[in-house]
C-alpha cells in the first residue's frame, strides 16, 4: 500500500463527501461547532427515525478558574450574582423561554403499512436549563402514552440570553442525551447541535444532524405537538400545591466544589438539581409527606425512569439558611448528609452553556462497541498456504504471483501473530486469511487450479499480534475531548487481508498515544513536526470543518487505512498511513 497513490481521484471523490456533508463530524468543544442555523418555517410531515438512548449535562457556580468549567472566569458567589442580576423580564413575572417550552409534547408516526409509533418529550427546566424526558412508545392506549425506551435530553444553549429571553421564541442547543437503559448511564455521544422553536402548536425541532428522534435523518425538522397524554418525566410527584411546610418553599443553593446542588420545594413537591461540567445532570424530583421539622420524599431521577430514591430528612431553619440532615436515606450521589442551604431567587439559578461543558473519555461510554474487539481478537482465522521462508524478502516472488493469478487479499504471514502458528519467526505467502474452514477449501480450489500445487489449508488460530488496521472512508464521526479525541463508527480488522474479519468500533486516541520512531510521518497529511496523533487529528479535523483546500491538500488526511497499536479500545500508537493500491 502507498499512501499517495491515486491520490487524485480520492480528492475527487472526498470532496464530493465533505460539501455533500459525509465528512461532517461533531466535537465537543464549542469552539469547532458550526455556526448557528436559523430555524426555517418548514416544519416535517410524519416520518422515521429513532434512538434507544439518551443524555444530560450540569455545571455549578460557586469555584475559581478550575471549578468553574474552564472558561477562565470565576464563578460570581450567591451574594455577587444578587448584585449583578440582568433586567431581562423575569422579576417582573413575565416567563423565560425555558419555562414557557415545559410541558409535553409528541410526534406521531405512521406508515403505509399502517405501523405506529410515538416519539414523546416531557420538557422539564430547572430555573432556565432546559432538559426533557424522551421516549417511544407504542399506541395500545391511545389516551396514556408511556414509553418502552426512555432517555434523558439536555438541551444545552450557547448563549444564555436565548433562553432566559422573555420574548424569543428561538434557542439554538447542543443535545447531550444519557439513559440507565444503555450505556452504563453515560452520554452517548458528545452531542447533536441545532434549533427549538417554540409555536402555538408545540415544538419546531432544526438541525441536529445524525440524531434521528427530534430530526429524522432524511428531512431538517420535525414538529413536536402538545400532548398531555405523555407519561410524566418524574412519575412521584403530587402536584399538591396547597401542601407542604409554607416556610420550605422556593429555591435553595448549598455551595460546592465542583457544581453547586440545588433544592425547590413546591408545595408537596421536592426538585433537586446539580450539573457538573465534565458529567450528566443529576436531576430528580418527588413527593413528600412532612411531619414537625422533618420530611420524607420518594422521588426518581431523570433518565433513571421509576426507579425511586426514597429520603428521610430533619429540617431547621436559622434566618435564610436551612440545615438538612439526611438519615436511613441511600443518598444519591452529591447530596451530603448534612449540610446548610441559603435561600435564592429563580433569578440566581445559574444557566450552564456549553463553553462550561468539558467532557472527556470518562463522561461518554464505549461499553456498546467494546465488545465488538473482543470478537475480532477471538476469531478463528484458516490460510491457504503455498510457500514458507525465514526473510520476507524471499516471497515478495511469490506474491506477485499470486496477485497477478487473481488473488488480490494475497500477503505475507508472520507466524507467531497466531496463536496456532510457529512461535518461531517465519513468513508465509498466502491466498488470504479466512473467518471458516470452507472459505479457505473454496480459496484453495482456485490455487490449485491456478498452478499453486503445494497450496494447502492451514488452521492459524486466533490473531495475537499487537497491531491492527483502522479504515475511515470520510462518514465517520470525530469527537474531541478534553482528554482525547474519539473515532466512531470506524472499521477495525488485522492488519492482514481477510474476507469478512472487520468489526465496527468506537476508538479513542488519548494525548498519551505517540507515533513509532519507525512511521513515516511524511505519509500523514498535514503532520507538523513534534505532533502526537491528537495534534494531528484536532488540526485536521479543524481543517476538514473550516479549510478545505488545505486539508485536502495531499489528500485527505484522516481517510484511509492506519495501522495501530491498540489496548482496551484505546489508540496507542500509530505504525502507518496509507492507501490502497
Amino acid at each position: 500500500m502507498i499512501r499517495k497513490s491515486y491520490v487524485m481521484v480520492l480528492l475527487c471523490l472526498l470532496s464530493a463527501m465533505l460539501f455533500s456533508g459525509c465528512g461532517n463530524s461533531k466535537s465537543a468543544e464549542a469552539d469547532l461547532m458550526g455556526k448557528p442555523e436559523n430555524v426555517s418555517e418548514k416544519v416535517s410531515g410524519e416520518d422515521t427515525g429513532g434512538k434507544e438512548a439518551a443524555g444530560e449535562v450540569v455545571n455549578g457556580e460557586e469555584a475559581g478558574d478550575e471549578e468553574a468549567g474552564g472558561n477562565g472566569k470565576e464563578k460570581p458567589s450567591v451574594k455577587t450574582k444578587k448584585r449583578i442580576k440582568k433586567t431581562d423580564g423575569r422579576a417582573s413575572g413575565k416567563k423565560s423561554l425555558a419555562q414557557r417550552m415545559a410541558g409535553k409534547y409528541s410526534y406521531h408516526y405512521s406508515d403505509e403499512e399502517g405501523n405506529e409509533e410515538f416519539f414523546l418529550m416531557d420538557v422539564v427546566p430547572f430555573g432556565d436549563n432546559l432538559y426533557a424526558f424522551c421516549g417511544q412508545a407504542m399506541p395500545e392506549d391511545y389516551e396514556n402514552l408511556e414509553a418502552y425506551t426512555f432517555w434523558a435530553a439536555e438541551f444545552i444553549p450557547y448563549d444564555a440570553d436565548e433562553t432566559t429571553s422573555t420574548d424569543g421564541d428561538t434557542i439554538t442547543v447542543n443535545e447531550l442525551c444519557f439513559s440507565v437503559m444503555a450505556n452504563a448511564g453515560l452520554y452517548s455521544d458528545t452531542g447533536h447541535k441545532g434549533t427549538i422553536t417554540l409555536t402555538d402548536d408545540g415544538l419546531v425541532f432544526e438541525g441536529f444532524k445524525n440524531e434521528g428522534f427530534l430530526v429524522p435523518e432524511y428531512d431538517d425538522s420535525r414538529l413536536f405537538l402538545k400532548d398531555e397524554r405523555v407519561e410524566d418525566a418524574f412519575g412521584y410527584l403530587k402536584h399538591e400545591s396547597d401542601e407542604g411546610d409554607e416556610e420550605l418553599q422556593g429555591l435553595w443553593i448549598l455551595d460546592s466544589k465542583d457544581a453547586d446542588l440545588y433544592l425547590e420545594f413546591k408545595g408537596s413537591d421536592l426538585y433537586m438539581y446539580k450539573k457538573a461540567p465534565n458529567k450528566e445532570v443529576f436531576y430528580a424530583a418527588g413527593g413528600c409527606d412532612f411531619s414537625n421539622g422533618s420530611f420524607e420524599c420518594t422521588a426518581s431521577r431523570l433518565g433513571y425512569g421509576g426507579e425511586p430514591v426514597e429520603l428521610l430528612c430533619d429540617y431547621k431553619f436559622t434566618g435564610d439558611t436551612l440545615t438538612l440532615r439526611f438519615s436511613d436515606s441511600d443518598l444519591p450521589e452529591g447530596i451530603p448528609e448534612n449540610g446548610k442551604y441559603l435561600r435564592i431567587d429563580n433569578e440566581d439559578v445559574h444557566v450552564v452553556t456549553m463553553d462550561e461543558v468539558e467532557l472527556d473519555s470518562e463522561a461518554l461510554g464505549m461499553f456498546g462497541r467494546s465488545t465488538d474487539i473482543e470478537g475480532l481478537v477471538s476469531q478463528d482465522y484458516y490460510g491457504v498456504f503455498v510457500s514458507s521462508a525465514k526473510e520476507p524478502e524471499k516471497l515478495e516472488s511469490v506474491i506477485d504471483k499470486l496477485e497477478k493469478a487473481g488473488f488480490m487479499g494475497s500477503c505475507t504471514v508472520y507466524t507467531p501473530d497466531f496463536s496456532g502458528l510457529n512461535p518461531e519467526p517465519y513468513y508465509v505467502a498466502v491466498t488470504g486469511m479466512y473467518t471458516s474452514e470452507s472459505d479457505a477449501k473454496d480459496a484453495l480450489s482456485d490455487a490449485k487450479a491456478a498452478g499453486f500445487k503445494d497450496a494447502y489449508v492451514k488452521y492459524a488460530g486466533t490473531y495475537i499480534g499487537n497491531k491492527y488496521w483502522y479504515t475511515m472512508h470520510g462518514g465517520e464521526i470525530i469527537e474531541v475531548l478534553k482528554d482525547g479525541v474519539m473515532l466512531r463508527g470506524v472499521s477495525l480488522e488485522i492488519p492482514y487481508h481477510t474476507e469478512g474479519g472487520e468489526v465496527t468500533v468506537d476508538l479513542l486516541v488519548s494525548k498519551d498515544a505517540v507515533f513509532d520512531k519507525t512511521a513515516d510521518t511524511d505519509s500523514f497529511g498535514n503532520y507538523e513536526k513534534g505532533d502526537i496523533p491528537y495534534d494531528w487529528i484536532v488540526r485536521n479535523y479543524k481543517l476538514m470543518n473550516e479549510d478545505v483546500d488545505q486539508y485536502m491538500m495531499d489528500g485527505p488526511a484522516l481517510s484511509g487505512v492506519f495501522e495501530v497499536g491498540i489496548k482496551d479500545n484505546k489508540i496507542t500508537t500509530y505504525y502507518g498511513s496509507y492507501w490502497w493500491d
